[in-house]
């Protein structure tokens, strides 16, 4: 079965790295908008046979249920990469692949969804930021997968212990999983270039 997996965190502390020249409530609404943008592109993929949304958060439950994607609730909280690593192991034994994304993407289009679950050959395929220094996608061919450690300089960190685990590895390079906004600079990237037709624009034009 392919999957693709979506942790997703509570919105109320959301994009810390954008403060403090944007208000939570602001980066909360962001947040909310690049998550239903994600939602949209995986909805309208055609590869992907389960989705898993992992969450705490009552709000992002609701806004999962429309979409119809299973929910997953996390019971205790530890971040993103323990996030991940939990639910890789809940997904191995059902998933003949399992693409775990960033909820926070919104160029993510609905055909490199289905690229990153069709046409990986190596066991582990790793899909890094624009600025490739952190991870936005990883593509896990079981039994094959490494223990995934996000934050800062996460892609370099996952390719060495891709190479120490001693299965095969590649690197895809998908513009919309690429782009995601974390600081004022992705944000100002993403006013200039914007994919028009996305919730987050559609919440910045509002702003303006």
């Amino acid at each position: 079965m392919k999957t693709v997996l979506l942790p997703v965190k509570d919105f109320q502390n959301a994009k810390q790295r954008l403060a403090p020249g944007i208000d939570a409530s602001v980066r909360a609404d962001l947040a909310r908008a690049m998550l239903e943008d994600v939602l949209n592109s995986i909805s309208k993929a055609q590869s992907p046979q389960r989705v898993v949304v992992f969450t705490a958060s009552p709000e992002v439950i609701q806004m999962i249920r429309p979409f119809g994607f299973e929910v997953v609730l996390e019971k205790s909280v530890a971040g993103h990469s323990a996030a991940v690593n939990h639910m890789v192991e809940e997904l191995f034994a059902s998933s003949t692949r399992i693409l775990s994304l960033a909820g926070d993407l919104p160029c993510l289009v609905p055909s490199e969804i289905d690229f990153a679950l069709n046409f990986p050959s190596e066991p582990i395929t790793l899909i890094p930021s624009r600025d490739w220094t952190g991870t936005n996608g990883v593509v896990f061919i079981p039994p094959a997968r490494i223990a995934m450690e996000y934050g800062e300089g996460s892609f370099r960190r996952h390719l060495s212990k891709a190479s120490a685990s001693g299965h095969r590895s590649e690197v895809m390079s998908l513009p919309g999983i690429a782009f995601d906004i974390d600081t004022a600079e992705d944000l100002q990237a993403f006013i200039e270039n914007p994919r028009i037709d996305s919730e987050t624009w559609r919440y910045l034009l509002k702003r303006r």
